[in-house]
Parts: structure tokens; sequence; C-alpha cells
């Protein structure tokens, strides 16, 4: 095995450094929500400076380094000014198992921000402990993934809609059931929807994928899916890790789900040749894009560098955040060039590339 080093080192130190650095296209210091950084974000820093970044503060913790302080006002400083997209929080700490399990919630729900939404599903009710993700249009609400089971997936998600509903008084949305692949631990909280009323579920074979969301050429071509309100999500093929894989990009915030193909942890590639195109794929698609965070489905690695949990591990410790950037989907992708048609195992410090 090889180690890559820890990529980003270069722009944390020049942020605390407070070297120029133009308005964040990533709402970056938009404590508020409203698209801009001003000085009401600035007053709302300055009230809980100092403090854990514990709600109603955890919103100023621009850097997650769970305390707010000088580097989060140095942040919020350097991008004053208006945001391109629509930005959002990250917990402090996800639902992690342990010994915590006596009293941990079978599913941690947290608004990403009032139209997007990220679950987490406990490690005490099954290791893999896979995030789903809920995206909120006018007319319609796009769920990725429901889980590895046994758990009340349904009624939580429901509950989710008929609270947005009442916060936006609008009478119903159409539900879209859909998958990152078609693994069991992002699929087993299917039945679970099967025949409710304003729901409708996505096949889980590539050719079910590609007809639903109107794929003619499947794994190359990338299409539009309207959620109403203006909120259009890409749906970009990459078959490799398993073969009805997709990704979705959201414009509305920049974020990019990766599902399985890369996280904060071990990348199983079953089909090399069809992982390196998607990578590649997704490269080529993110070049002039906002990308504001890269967001998988696991996290299987802690906070030192290379270093992952055993699998089947119901524990994780000081978890690795769950978001990735752009940088590491262009590691990746050189990380597998450079193998050179010889498949490897290869620890990174923020991923691991596992062909099997």
């Amino acid at each position: 095995m090889r180690r890559i080093g820890r990529i980003g080192a270069v722009a944390v130190v020049l942020a605390a450094l407070g070297a120029p650095v133009s308005a964040s296209e990533c709402s970056v210091g938009d404590l508020n929500g409203d698209n801009v950084v001003n000085v009401l974000d600035l007053i709302d820093l300055l009230l809980c400076f100092g403090l854990p970044a514990d709600p109603p503060c955890d919103t100023g913790d621009t850097n997650a380094d769970g305390v707010i302080n000088v580097l989060d006002l140095i942040t919020l400083l350097l991008n004053f000014g208006s945001t391109t997209v629509a930005g959002g929080t990250f917990p402090a700490t996800w639902i992690n198992g342990g010994p915590n399990c006596p009293t941990e919630p079978a599913i941690q729900v947290h608004a990403y921000n009032a139209d997007t939404y990220i679950l987490r599903q406990s490690l005490c009710t099954n290791f893999e402990g896979p995030f789903i993700y809920l995206l909120f249009g006018q007319d319609t609400v796009l769920m990725q993934d429901t889980g590895a089971g046994g758990i009340a997936i349904a009624s939580t998600v429901y509950g989710i809609i008929d609270t947005w509903l009442a916060d936006h008084q609008q009478e119903s949305i159409e539900l879209i059931v859909s998958h990152s692949h078609a693994h069991g631990d992002h699929v087993a909280g299917d039945s679970q929807f099967n025949g409710q009323p304003h729901t409708t579920m996505v096949g889980l074979s590539s050719t079910a994928v590609a007809s639903f969301f109107g794929i003619s050429a499947w794994p190359t071509e990338i299409v539009e899916y309207d959620l109403g309100g203006g909120r259009i999500i890409d749906v970009i093929p990459i078959p490799g890790h398993q073969s009805a894989h997709i990704a979705l990009y959201d414009r509305q915030t920049g974020l990019l789900l990766t599902g399985d193909t890369l996280y904060p942890g071990r990348l199983y590639i079953s089909n090399f040749t069809q992982y390196i195109q998607s990578i590649r794929r997704l490269n080529d698609f993110i070049a002039d894009k906002t990308v504001c965070h890269v967001l998988g489905t696991h996290i299987e690695m802690s906070n030192t560098p290379g270093d992952d949990y055993a699998f089947g591990a119901t524990s994780h410790p000081d978890e690795h955040p769950l978001p990735l950037e752009r940088s590491h989907l262009i590691e990746l992708y050189d990380a597998l060039l450079g193998m050179k048609g010889a498949p490897h195992i290869e620890v990174h410090d923020d991923f691991i590339v596992w062909p099997l």
C-alpha cells in the first residue's frame, strides 16, 4: 500500500494568514442563509465568538473545528459579498455508534438548509451507517437511497416532508425515491415506500434508471432533472462500483452527490475500466461548475490521515468529516491513471482506492 499526502493545507494556511481571497461562490460565512455575507452574519458570529459550535452557533463554524474563533472570523471577512449558490451547514458531529448505542437515535436528521436534508443511519442499526439525501424543489422532492434496513425510514421522511409543506404553506409535493446504486445497504428501505401516495419509485437496474431520467445513451449521457422552482439536478451515470450507479449535481447548492464512488473510506471498484471512465466523466462535468462539497454515502475513515476503521465496525470515534472537495476527485483520477492498468489498493489521506 502507498500513502499520498493530505491536500488542501495551503488553502487553510492562506486563510489563517488573511491572504487575499475572492468572495466565496459557496456561501462560506453566510450564516443566515440569505445568499450574501454581510454585517448581519458578522453580528451572528460575534455573538457566538468563543463558544462551542452547537446550535444556534453551529452555522458560524466555517472550518468545522468545533468552536467559533478567529479563523471563522477571518473566513467570514474574506468572503464578504454576494454568493452564487445556496449555502448550508453540517453538524459538528454525526451519530457514530459505539458506547452511544443505548441512547443514539436510529436516524439523525440534519437540515443542511431549508430545502436540503441529510440523514445518517445509526451504526448501531447497521455497520454501514449510510447517508441519505432529500432535495426539495417546488414540485418534487428527490430522495437518494433508503438505507440499510431496520429503521423507520419512511415515517421519518414523510415527517420531514409534512414539516416542509407546513413551512412553505403548500398542500402536497411528489416524492421521487431514487438510488445512488442498487447495493442492499442503499435500497433496503424501499418496501416502506411502495404504494404510498404522491410517491414514485425508481427501478434499480441501469435500464430502469436510464428510462426514468430520460438517459438515452447510458452511461455517457448526462441529463437534467427539474424539481420545480428553478432547482435543477444533473444526473450523471457513473458505473464502476455498481452497474446502475449515478451521481447527482445540485445546481442550487453546488453539492455533488457521489454515492459509493467517492467518500472518506474504501472505494470498492468492481469494474476498473468503467470506474476510470466514470471518474473522468465527473471531472470533465465539474470543470466549469461550482462544487462546494462532494458528498458520498459512507464514512469509513477517522481524522487520522489514511486510517480506516475495521470492516464491520459499529463504532467510529473521531470520524473523518463527511464532505470531500473537488480536489479529491482530481486526486482520485490521477491515482487511477497512475496505476497504468494495474489496479491495486492505494491508501490516500482521505480515501482508499480498493479494486476488487
